[in-house]
């Protein structure tokens, strides 16, 4: 649309039909700053129109200044809209950082999993005691898969991860032979633990050590 229609007015309206008309037409757009722009920059293509005629010694003075008035109206409005789309970018870039960053959200979750394992870890050191002396390999080799499988998780390769389980759980058995040999530890194995499970539970300790804080 040209500056015309947009303020309804005819090319051969005067200056202050004009005037009437830009004045209208913003009181109509109320709060549509985006309207509110059209009808000015449609304003001052009209005035400048007028100031050329004016050089030419068609225009009054009162034209002209009404034209470099407006002008400074138009330079006005478009700042404040670069301001506010700098603004509203800038939220947009923030906000999910903030989310990211937010420390109350990262320790909430590391103690949640923190938790999880120490509830994991003690089920298992349960299943240990309770369960029969033919079942204690097969709980270390889980508690050893699950080692690797964190391993992995944090960022190891599969091999170096399988290998750190099994030199993890080979240290928990050394321990548990020298803890074998101890006295009063076998006066303890032959009342209630068998030789099997103190051999089998410091290896399943040191696993879940190794669980919990890789």
């Amino acid at each position: 649309m040209n500056p015309y229609e947009i303020l309804g007015v005819t090319q051969g309206a005067d200056f202050e039909e004009i005037q009437k008309a830009r004045d209208k037409k913003v009181e109509e757009a109320g709060d549509d700053l985006l309207a509110k722009a059209k009808i000015e920059s449609s304003f001052d293509q009209l005035l400048m129109g007028s100031l050329k005629a004016r050089q030419s010694g068609t225009i009054s003075s009162e034209a002209q200044n009404a034209s470099l008035q407006e002008n400074k109206k138009i330079k006005t409005i478009n700042s404040q809209f670069s301001l506010l789309s700098k603004i509203k970018n800038l939220n947009k870039n923030t906000l999910p950082n903030s989310k990211k960053l937010n420390p109350s959200n990262t320790s909430s979750i590391s103690l949640d999993q923190l938790s999880s394992k120490l509830a994991l870890a003690l089920l298992f050191v349960i299943l240990l005691f309770i369960s029969p002396d033919t079942y204690n390999r097969l709980i270390l080799s889980f508690s050893t898969l699950i080692l690797a499988y964190v391993q992995i998780k944090s960022g190891k390769r599969f091999f170096s991860a399988l290998g750190w389980s099994v030199t993890f759980l080979s240290i928990g058995f050394i321990f548990g032979g020298l803890i074998e040999t101890n006295s009063f530890i076998q006066e303890v194995s032959n009342n209630s633990l068998s030789t099997q499970k103190i051999q089998s539970l410091p290896a399943m300790l040191i696993l879940w050590i190794g669980i919990i804080f890789l």
